[in-house]
Parts: C-alpha cells; structure tokens; sequence
C-alpha cells in the first residue's frame, strides 16, 4: 500500500505581527520554514526542530492552523503557527539562503501565498488541495534531485521518508448536534475511518468512504489530532454537520450520549463540540506507558518537499 508523505510548517509572528519567512537553497523560493517528519518525533517537536535548522530560532508552538495535501506528491503538510523563544535569527543557513521577518503588506512572491494568508488571518482555514502544474512538478524535481547529488557527494545522503500509519477519522453530526454517524460492528461502533495512502487528501478519502457508505456528501473540517509517537500512527480527526437522512447497512445515527463507541472516539466526540468550526484544532498525544490518551499542551486553542 502507497504511504501518505507528512511535512511541517511553522509560520513564526514576532511581537510585530511579522512574518518569518526562509529563502530555500534548492528551490530559490521564499518560503515558511518547514520540513519533513522523522521517525519518533511528534508533528510539534518537528515543527520547531525544521525552524531551529532553517533560521537559528527556537520557537514556542502555539497551535495547529491548517493542512495542505500536495497534489501529484503523495505529500500532506501541517501548518502551524508559534512564535520566537530564544536562539538567534541567521542571515543564512545550510539549508536557507535568507531569512527574514517581513511585515504583512510586504511579502515577497510566494509558490502558494494562500499559505502565508491563512497563517495571518483569524479565522481556521478550510483543509486545501494545493496544485502544481507537471511542468513545475518536474522542474521541482530536478532541482531536488541536484540536491539530493550534492549531499550524497557530500558525504551527507539524505534518508528515505519513514512510513507512518496514517488515519483520517470523521465526526458527523446531525444539524441539532445530538446524533452522530456511527457504523456498526459485533459488540461496539465506531466512527467513519479511512487509512490514507496519499493518493488522494486524507479529508477526500474519508468523504468518499462516507458517501459510499450513506450517499450524503459532506465537506469536512479539520478539527483534532492524535499521535502515538512510538508506534508511529496519526489520526486526523475531521468533523461536518449534515441533515439526518434515512441511512443503510451498517451505518447508523447514533445517540451521542449513549453511543457505544471505544475509548478513542469518545474522546473526539467529546472535543467536537457545536462550536467546531470557530474553535482551536486541539491535539492528542498516546502515552504508552498509563494506556491513555493525553492533551498536548498548546495554547489557546510552501511550498516545501524536503
């Protein structure tokens, strides 16, 4: 089975409301600094990890803000948002030709400034599908390639992308907020889920899985996380309110209150409250060892294929 690739942004403000942005070596684009994944590391600790490598900055993780799913790259990036800690800002790095902090009104041409627009604005963005053209896709790749010579030559190959165990998980309310989709099972139900192969965005995957299953179309938002860092799984859980309609086979509407789900969905559906669409995307994180689920604390609430 393919595997979804997974990435990090960090839009960094200063007490300014200045934008930090990284010139990238490879592709000689402006750029929020960003990266990948790497095995045994939360999406968090990565985030603040790339922005440390690319700009000298160690940064406070504030919350989650948005994905972008990179179509034609079987890439998902997380956005989040933070804000300086300590370090000290380098004109340029190993990985970045420039870094700066620039004001709102004066952004440089960015490959996608929807990015730096939801990273400004007050409100949740919707999940975004961003598109290359298979022109710019192979330039891309090219220049990735240059660089990924270069470092072997260097005595610095890069590694291969570890493969996590990606989930999309589905919360859909009916329009009064006290029945969900649930689907039957033996002795529990669950909530809609999908494993993501990257071949489509996650929020896609798991809208076809609902359809096929209830013939309703929904438009999912994004709404929580989970992540157990040590077996290497990520749950996206997304949430969308739709009319009660009559349903068949295994899918069901179920009484909130009452539903016999497992300890994980609950805790999503006790977070996906009718306020889900102006509240924080909140974040989960296994612990292993007390076999429970604990909140990640995070406050209130690119284009980059490295």
């Amino acid at each position: 089975m393919a595997a979804l690739r997974l990435g990090v942004m960090c839009a960094v403000l200063d007490d300014d409301e200045r934008l930090l942005l990284s010139r990238r070596g490879d592709l000689d684009s402006w750029t929020v600094p960003g990266g990948r994944l790497d095995q045994g590391e939360s999406l968090e600790a990565a985030a603040v990890r790339e922005v440390a490598e690319e700009t000298g900055l160690i940064v406070q993780i504030e919350r989650p803000v948005g994905l972008y799913y990179l179509a034609g790259w079987n890439r998902l990036n997380i956005l989040y948002a933070g804000w300086p800690l300590g370090g000290e800002l380098r004109a340029s790095t190993a990985e970045a030709r420039a870094n700066t902090f620039f004001p709102a009104a004066e952004l440089p041409p960015l490959p996608w400034n929807v990015i730096a627009r939801d990273a400004l604005a007050e409100m949740l963005p919707m999940p975004r599908i961003l598109e290359t053209s298979p022109a710019e896709r192979r330039r891309v790749r090219a220049r990735l390639g240059l660089r990924w010579l270069k470092n072997l030559l260097s005595g610095r190959p890069e590694p291969r992308f570890p493969v996590f165990r990606v989930s999309a998980v589905g919360v859909v309310w009916e329009a009064e907020h006290l029945r969900l989709l649930t689907l039957a099972s033996d002795r529990v139900c669950s909530l809609p889920r999908v494993r993501c192969d990257g071949h489509r965005a996650p929020w896609q995957q798991l809208g076809e899985r609902v359809q096929q299953l209830t013939g309703i179309e929904v438009a999912f938002q994004w709404v929580g996380l989970w992540q157990d860092i040590a077996r290497g799984q990520i749950e996206f859980v997304f949430a969308a309110t739709v009319e009660e309609g009559v349903l068949s086979g295994s899918a069901e509407w179920s009484l909130a209150r009452t539903a016999a789900l497992d300890e994980r969905d609950m805790v999503y559906v006790e977070r996906v409250r009718s306020t889900y669409a102006r509240d924080p995307i909140w974040s989960l994180q296994h612990d292993g060892a007390a076999h429970h689920d604990s909140p990640i604390v995070l406050g209130e609430g690119t284009h980059d294929f490295s």
